[in-house]
């Protein structure tokens, strides 16, 4: 199972849950099951097949350059981090 860590802005799509754990391989196959279960959730995250450049993912702890063809394993924890505003 992979842990996703959803942002507050994200967590109305899924009743409110900081966090979801899924079976997946691959970052599309996870957005793609969270989506599942939050209707709305992957067309939040993804973009023309690219996830969406405003946010970041962190993989275990470290923001990272992911594409949704990136294959990931068990037991990892994905963090979605939404861009901060201002100036």
């Amino acid at each position: 199972m992979v842990r996703v860590i959803v942002p507050a802005s994200l967590r109305s799509l899924c009743g409110g849950s900081p966090e979801l754990d899924l079976p997946a391989t691959t970052v599309d196959e996870l957005l793609r099951a969270v989506d599942a279960r939050c209707p709305g959730f992957y067309r939040r995250v993804v973009q023309d097949g690219r996830l969406r450049p405003e946010l970041a993912f962190a993989l275990d702890g470290e923001i990272v350059p992911l594409a949704l063809h990136d294959t990931i394993v068990a037991a990892a924890e994905i963090t979605i981090v939404p861009a901060l505003g201002g100036g």
